[in-house]
């Protein structure tokens, strides 16, 4: 009878699994020294005992590592596109826009064309480097998990480490030093990986430089809105003192005689007095000058035998 396949992990699942995993593996006492088997019974216990009522499925400790194998590769190998777009330095770019690169990075891989699915533990796990004594990931599991094997191959590989607990089934997490960041030593990559590389390399400086241009673009938009804003302050100021002296002229040019009114004509008087002596001060002239203008104007206003009284 063929066993039956447990339900798909959900979010929040995961987001379980992390925390149950990241704290066992903590653990001052039980996190040192522990064999493989001892340390995923824990988290099989933890995990289990600790979760909440709407997880309606029990998982067991074989279920739980590998479920933590695939989260890790996929983590490892978008942290490792992550340090790529970091050390381009790009100018100007938040955490956000290098995880965006990072993600289009790690879509050129076949095996993640259709994205990174982990978005949801990536909070919990993308700073695991400060858990670990170099920053390996893979060591990190691989002290927990025992003997690995290729995910991709059904024979295990002379280079994987001896497990902890020779009983307990064996996996791989698959995660290179150039994902992960490690420090063992590199092999040289292939000739199609090596173009590949370049390709995406010609791709996040094209992002990159796409990006730059913008930003040049928006300075130039800017600064010409600013001139913009200056030289309609300019037309506003000239209209504003042109409608001003249209209505100093309207006073200048009022027939004090057809004023009947006293008080009215004395008004205007002043008015014409006062536009007279701004524009004699405007054109630098003295208040001498000024009051011999504003005398001589007044006596062409009288004219000769009028009855305008002095003022």
């Amino acid at each position: 009878m063929a066993t039956q396949r447990s339900a798909s992990y959900t979010n929040e699942e995961d987001m379980h699994l992390c925390h149950i995993y990241l704290d066992v593996s903590q653990n001052p006492i039980l996190g040192i020294n522990q064999s493989s088997d001892y340390f995923w019974s824990r988290v099989e216990l933890e995990y289990n005992s600790s979760k909440p009522v709407f997880f309606t499925q029990v998982r067991n400790k074989r279920s739980l590592q590998c479920r933590m194998q695939l989260i890790f590769k996929a983590v490892g190998k978008l942290r490792g596109c992550v340090r790529q777009i970091e050390n381009m330095n790009p100018s100007g770019a938040s955490e956000q826009d290098i995880l965006i690169r990072a993600k289009i990075l790690l879509a050129e891989d076949k095996s993640y064309k259709k994205g990174f699915r982990f978005d949801h533990v990536w909070p919990i796990l993308k700073d695991i480097e400060k858990f670990t004594d170099n920053g390996n990931v893979a060591e990190l599991l691989q002290r927990q998990t025992g003997k690995f094997v290729s995910s991709e191959s059904e024979t295990p590989t002379s280079e994987s480490p001896q497990s902890m607990s020779p009983g307990l089934s064996s996996f791989s997490l698959n995660i290179n030093d150039e994902d992960i960041g490690g420090s063992s030593a590199k092999r040289p990559i292939g000739v199609k990986k090596a173009k590949l590389k370049r390709k995406n390399d010609e791709e996040v400086s094209t992002i990159i430089e796409t990006i730059k241009e913008e930003n040049r673009r928006f300075a130039e938009i800017f600064k010409q809105g600013s001139s913009d804003r200056a030289q309609n302050y300019e037309i506003q100021k000239k209209k504003l003192a042109l409608a001003e002296y249209r209505e100093d002229n309207k006073i200048l040019f009022k027939d004090l005689n057809s004023i009947t009114d006293p008080s009215l004509r004395e008004f205007f008087q002043n008015e014409q007095l006062r536009v007279m002596q701004k524009r004699a001060q405007h054109h630098g002239q003295g208040s001498q000058n000024t009051s011999n203008s504003v005398d001589q104007y007044l006596d062409n206003l009288r004219g000769s035998g009028t009855n305008l009284p002095d003022y």
